[in-house]
């Protein structure tokens, strides 16, 4: 019987050591997910974010990332979670400064930013470089920011070669011009403006007559289309269209506005075919398509309006949450595998805008529904395994012994 005894008790210390080994783990927050998705695209080197594709370093990556760091208030820590000055040196390399006249494309790109090195330059990644520019200026106190600089004379050439004949602004120089690259062309004369007061920026605006005819030409009823040739609005258009016409005017002085406050607002989805959709915002009349970047220009626009207040903002929120990805950042439609950092810095600018928490309390209390919560078998786990094996196999034989 002492046998028994023995293997007994060696059982039940199996048994705790079991218990021991099994390890309760919390699910993670939709912040540790898209925190930890941040701080992998990071290249400390070159100083900026890539997608996971290539893990070549790109200005809307970089923005992205960066827009979401100040929105959760993280680059206003000192030390910053990256090298500030270094991010305002990989901007400053993608701007590109060769221009000839021999060379077509030289011509077209010359004074705007590039998606990547010797990559692409259109108005949407130079609008998002300016972005980019403005939040690592505003750190003012860090070392080393204050001392390097774009090239400002060469982006105002760029602006005025995507300027077309009739007043609107133009994705590439000699395109056909719409709403969205006039909005983010006049945007960034008004960044230029507020950073460089001594400039007169706006005095390279070629003809602000024609531009003002032009974006007028765009409004379609209360709503306006991507450019005078389109057939349908769309809330995309209709939200650049007011924010373009905003940097002239008073906003709330812009004709038709309320009834255009209205439009935008009967877009917002309340009772889609999927749950995962309510929300969020529609392009078009009846379009039923809500994403999230749709969703991003109604809710800016709206803001700026002041017409937010009028916004389902539990249901829009619960839209923002449910377009986060699988890999932790955020994608334009719910569901993803994988998303952007673009989407995921603008989706910590909208949390911002509806919520007084604030995104980073809202992430930090919401669980990433990815990310699965139990517990967690670690080594010892197999080792006392085979030792509970044994023990049971003696247990047995010493009882029959006995």
């Amino acid at each position: 019987m002492k046998r028994v005894k023995i293997i007994t008790i060696a059982f039940a210390f199996v048994l705790v050591l079991i218990a021991a080994s099994a390890q309760p783990v919390a699910a993670a927050s939709r912040a540790d997910t898209l925190n930890s998705y941040i701080s992998g695209r990071y290249d400390a080197q070159r100083g900026g974010y890539s997608p996971p594709s290539d893990n070549v370093v790109r200005v809307d990556a970089t923005y992205g990332a960066v827009l979401a760091l100040n929105e959760l208030k993280s680059l206003d820590a000192r030390p910053p979670p990256i090298n500030l000055t270094k991010a305002l040196d990989s901007l400053i390399v993608r701007q590109w400064l060769t221009d000839s006249q021999e060379n077509e494309l030289d011509r077209k790109r010359y004074g705007g930013f590039s998606e990547y090195l010797v990559g692409p330059v259109t108005m949407e990644m130079t609008f998002m470089g300016m972005k980019l520019h403005q939040l690592l200026k505003a750190q003012s106190d860090y070392p080393g920011i204050n001392t390097k600089d774009i090239n400002v004379t060469a982006l105002l050439v760029y602006l005025n070669r995507t300027q077309s004949t009739n007043g609107g602004f133009s994705s590439i120089p000699d395109n056909d011009p719409d709403i969205i690259s006039t909005y983010q062309a006049l945007a960034i004369f008004e960044m230029l403006d507020d950073t460089y007061t001594t400039m007169n920026v706006w005095d390279r605006l070629l003809n602000e007559t024609a531009t003002l005819e032009w974006i007028n030409n765009c409004r379609k009823g209360d709503a306006f289309m991507l450019s005078p040739e389109a057939f349908t609005p769309s809330v995309t258009a209709t939200a650049a269209g007011i924010m373009a016409l905003s940097i002239f005017q008073q906003v709330l002085t812009i004709p038709g506005i309320q009834d255009t406050n209205e439009w935008i607002l009967e877009r917002q989805l309340l009772s889609p075919e999927s749950n995962d959709f309510i929300g969020g915002f529609e392009e078009g009349n009846g379009t039923e398509d809500a994403n999230f970047a749709t969703t991003y220009y109604a809710l800016n626009v709206l803001e700026q309006t002041g017409a937010i207040s009028s916004v389902n903002k539990t249901a829009v929120i619960d839209f923002i949450l449910n377009c986060q990805a699988v890999d932790g950042s955020w994608g334009n439609i719910p569901g993803m595998e994988e998303g952007t950092l673009v989407h995921s810095g603008q989706a910590c600018e909208l949390l911002n805008i509806l919520d007084s928490d604030g995104a980073a309390v809202i992430l930090a209390s919401s669980q990433d529904p990815n990310t699965p919560s139990g517990f967690y078998m670690d080594w010892r786990f197999f080792v006392v395994g085979g030792i509970l094996l044994v023990a049971l196999v003696l247990a047995i034989v010493s009882i029959r012994m006995d």
